[in-house]
């Protein structure tokens, strides 16, 4: 793996506790209102104030002024501009991105960000700095030609003493941003750079090493025939390739101490490669952007990467990446055909750009039956499924529990993580109805593979069917679908890496 973005205490990040130190080049000041009282450090209040009285532009526009009082004699005055209570964190994220690249831009390249504590805001120092790594990402498939990074080292500053407190909070943002920066990678690579056979490769690299990490790879075309039949349908015009037959991967986390674990997180990922629609072929211009169709799939891997780095004791993970191409061609999978899963259900297909819910769906299946034999056991499926979730909910993650799942509230729970580190997640409620729909229509059949004739409730009926499909309909077993349509971020912006930030908040994945 190209480590040009990677962040390292001490080698190319740093705790800084001098303004003026001249191992930096510029200074990058975030402008909070005035109401919120944000204290400004010592000897810059009174320049910012007289910034403001010569160009009051300053609240709302990132801007560049000489100051002899911070690093470089480069002050870059982010805003946040207006909060009011309808905002949340992400002003800060946003503010601070802002400001880098406005430092990049101005030509530093030891950039300094002061990073403040917000009352509103608990955990605005870790998405602070969050926002401004961020902005720093350069694309694999760049970074692969030999594009040198865009800067040489970065500094943080909280106050003019070390603190064990934001030492920690450092180590976590470059964590995170490590395991967002695998996510990014494969999420956005083109669909030749990122063919199920390359993203086996690259998962693998990425762990080289780390004892804490077990990797299965099932790439035989009999055994996901027969172990994976949904998924193989998907994949079958695409298996005359070899780089982008169909790949199952499985990736497991366990602590040192299996003693300590206290709960057992199934992620199920969406790996489409690139979806043409299939023999209901994407028209309009449709088809740009579906090389993104793998980001579920991009962000379970992502997870487990933040687990490897920051080890939660009390955390088994097991991932699951469903790679597969959604061609057209001569052995297309096509609507009207009936297929049998691995949970013994007879499928119709009836749209064969529904192809996410049987990429998944199989598995989601295996891990509704291990998850009998774990601890606390709850199943996760992260997928771009439905644009019915983008055109509901905008650039949110819609999310939905399953009975067990809401029984413990478990939703709102991580809607409120996500709120915390500035991932916004809406939630919706799968009923009765949603299980319904998919029940099959024809003599014989169990399950539609979608009801074209509903108009209305598609990505809730999408989890729907996997709960019926992954066996899940009367289990106690907690499972949750997270819909990324929305949230998974389209060209030319890069792939947001959701939801990665909420489940590390929520699950604990983070040192405290």
């Amino acid at each position: 793996m190209s480590n040009e973005t990677d962040f390292k205490l001490g080698l190319n990040v740093f705790i800084e506790t001098n303004l003026q130190s001249p191992d930096y080049d510029g200074m990058i000041l975030i402008l909070y209102p005035e109401e919120l009282n944000v204290q400004l450090p010592r000897h810059i209040g009174s320049f910012v104030e007289r910034c403001s009285k010569l160009d009051k532009h300053i609240h709302n526009t990132t801007t560049v002024w000489n100051c002899e009082y911070v690093s470089g004699e480069r002050l870059i005055i982010s805003p946040t501009g207006k909060i009011t209570a309808y905002h949340d964190v992400t002003v800060v994220k946003e503010a601070a991105r802002k400001g880098m690249i406005r430092a990049l831009d101005a030509g530093a390249r030891n950039p300094l960000l002061v990073v403040q504590s917000v009352v509103e805001f608990p955990d605005a120092q870790l998405v602070c700095i969050l926002g401004a790594l961020e902005a720093l990402y350069i694309p694999l498939q760049i970074r692969e030609r030999g594009t040198v990074k865009n800067y040489s080292k970065l500094g943080f500053y909280a106050e003019d003493k070390l603190n064990e407190g934001f030492d920690r909070i450092v180590r976590n943002a470059i964590a995170l941003e490590r395991a967002r920066v695998f996510t990014r990678d494969i999420g956005g690579a083109d669909p030749e750079r990122m063919t199920p056979g390359n993203v086996v490769e690259y998962v693998k690299s990425s762990f080289a090493g780390d004892i804490n990490i077990k990797i299965t790879v099932i790439e035989d075309e009999k055994i996901i025939a027969q172990d994976y039949p949904l998924l193989a349908a998907v994949s079958r015009a695409a298996n005359r390739i070899d780089r982008h037959k169909a790949r199952i991967v499985e990736i497991e986390y366990k602590p040192s101490d299996p003693s300590r674990i206290t709960e057992t997180i199934m992620l199920v990922g969406k790996g489409v490669t690139y979806d043409t629609g299939g023999a209901d072929i994407k028209i309009s211009g449709k088809m740009p952007g579906m090389s993104r169709d793998k980001c579920g799939a991009a962000a379970v891997a992502g997870f487990l990467k933040a687990c490897s780095i920051l080890k939660p004791p009390h955390l088994k993970v097991i991932g699951v990446l469903c790679l597969c191409r959604n061609s057209v061609g001569e052995d297309s999978y096509v609507a009207d055909e009936l297929l049998v899963s691995r949970s013994n259900k007879t499928v119709r297909v009836t749209n064969t750009d529904a192809e996410g819910r049987f990429a998944m769906a199989d598995s989601v299946f295996k891990m509704a039956e291990l998850a009998g034999n774990e601890l606390n056991p709850h199943i996760y499926t992260i997928a771009t499924l439905t644009g019915h979730a983008r055109a509901c909910y905008g650039k949110y993650t819609a999310i939905m529990d399953n009975h067990s799942a809401r029984a413990a509230n478990h939703a709102s729970r991580l809607q409120f993580s996500g709120s915390r580190v500035g991932e916004g997640i809406e939630v919706s409620v799968i009923r009765q109805d949603d299980l319904a729909v998919n029940v099959g229509k024809c003599k014989g059949d169990d399950l539609l593979q979608v009801d074209m004739e509903t108009k209305s409730r598609h990505h809730q009926l999408a989890a729907g069917f996997l709960i019926k499909v992954g066996g899940l309909e009367n289990k106690n077993v907690k499972y949750t679908h997270m819909d990324i349509a929305g949230s998974a971020g389209e060209a030319p912006n890069e792939p947001s890496a959701v939801p990665i930030l909420s489940l590390c908040h929520l699950h604990r994945v983070l040192l405290f």
